[in-house]
């Protein structure tokens, strides 16, 4: 624990602290509805998310299981804090595969299970709250009068458990808290809802036919968790295979090697500079890094040529924004991103390639990527001259603005050199 940043640390302590206040309120104003569960079936449901728990599916660090179903049943069959008590346990006692080798409680750091006990314990205390004030009772054999409740909880105990998620994406992610509120939101949401119905299925059956109902309910609850896992393979695939594009343009440009994460961080700060919101700035940043996907379409004679190129081949060249837009344009999700591969090199003034589109006939994001691209070419070298400094490019910047550059990004990109100077960066 000493390794993390200490934002870090404050958030864990905090959700810590807040989860033992909360659970002493708690325990305080609810223990007197508490009722003993027989022992055999205490260990049964820990079992049962124990085994969900270690079949858990992960995307961008963050597991998602079918345990919320028994988290659903134990919630109506047995009440708030056996709940906390049948999740926290389970969860303890799952192991699963990462990198070939299995993780548990024991070769994890306690921090982490402790923050992920927390984590599963606010939103059933909090959930409990809200499925009182909208009249959920005790569960007496009957579901007709708590379903609306029962949603109610699964709703609130979605919010507050993708909150706490998110706050640790956006800190070590360093994004704002919405963004990374809106990015985990499908997956938390599909995690959640699709599991209420089988918790809500899971309670009824035991209630009526004891072990051999939960056996009914896990079939399903299997065949959901594997169709999960198929969607979160198609989001590692689709990742996957934007960075082997990336890398496989710039395996092709020698001399561009590291120039599409420079322009994605230039067009971010630029950007920023212009208060994008952070979900723009991810897809500007997603185009800077395919941009010239296109290049792959171009002859390496051309590409790596060591000097200037002749009139044709620089109208060769000239096909790669054309070449990467029909790369692009039938792969789902992409389409935000395909006007900027296809008019990063369009001009302000209509005088760039290859559809001589004014200001007016574009979107901003364009002329983000087409000046950042334009300043990291200046300041690399290239085989028939060095880089530029700084200040000649800035001249270059200003003597262009109005023609080759939109006078509003060329504007935002100062605002962001003298920002850095401020701080010592440049």
């Amino acid at each position: 624990m000493k390794k993390l940043p200490l934002n870090f640390k404050i958030y864990l302590f905090t959700i810590y602290l807040l989860t033992f206040m909360s659970f002493l309120v708690f325990f305080k104003t609810e223990s007197s509805n508490y009722f003993p569960v027989r022992f055999d079936i205490l260990i049964f449901f820990i079992f049962l998310t124990a085994l969900t728990e270690s079949i858990t599916v992960t995307y961008r660090n963050i597991s998602f299981s079918t345990s919320f179903a028994i988290t659903v049943a134990s919630f109506i069959l047995f009440g708030t804090l056996n709940a906390i008590i049948i999740l926290v346990f389970g969860f303890i006692c799952r192991a699963f595969k990462v990198d070939s080798k299995y993780k548990h409680v024991f070769n994890t750091p306690f921090y982490g299970t402790l923050f992920n006990c927390c984590g599963f314990t606010l939103p059933i205390i909090y959930g409990n709250y809200f499925y009182k004030l909208t009249g959920g009772t005790t569960y007496k054999g009957r579901l007709d009068s708590n379903l609306l409740p029962i949603i109610v909880f699964g709703i609130v105990f979605y919010i507050i458990n993708t909150f706490i998620i998110s706050m640790v994406y956006s800190i070590t992610n360093k994004k704002g808290i919405i963004y990374s509120f809106l990015i985990n939101f499908k997956l938390v949401l599909l995690n959640t809802f699709a599991m209420t119905p089988f918790g809500i299925l899971l309670a009824y059956l035991f209630n009526l036919y004891s072990y051999v109902g939960v056996l009914l309910v896990l079939v399903p609850i299997v065949l959901a968790r594997y169709t999960f896992s198929l969607y979160i393979q198609t989001k590692s695939q689709y990742v996957e295979t934007l960075d082997a594009l990336m890398l496989a343009i710039e395996a092709r440009d020698v001399y561009t090697q590291g120039h599409s994460k420079r322009v994605a961080e230039i067009s971010g700060s630029i950007a920023k500079e212009l208060k994008y919101s952070e979900w723009k700035i991810e897809q500007l940043n997603m185009a800077s890094l395919l941009h010239d996907v296109g290049k792959i379409g171009i002859d390496d004679h051309i590409l790596n040529k060591p000097g200037k190129l002749t009139d044709d081949e620089f109208n060769v060249i000239k096909k790669h924004p054309l070449i990467g837009y029909n790369i692009l344009k039938d792969i789902k999700n992409l389409e935000n991103i395909l006007p900027i591969v296809r008019h990063h090199h369009e001009r302000y003034d209509g005088k760039g390639y290859p559809d001589g589109k004014r200001d007016d006939e574009l979107i901003l994001s364009v002329f983000i990527v087409q000046l950042a691209d334009s300043i990291d070419a200046m300041a690399t070298n290239r085989p028939y001259r060095k880089a530029l400094s700084q200040d000649v490019i800035i001249e270059e910047l200003k003597k262009h603005s109005g023609s080759q550059f939109h006078p509003k990004v060329v504007e935002a990109y100062f605002r962001v050199l003298e920002k850095q100077k401020k701080q010592g960066e440049v």
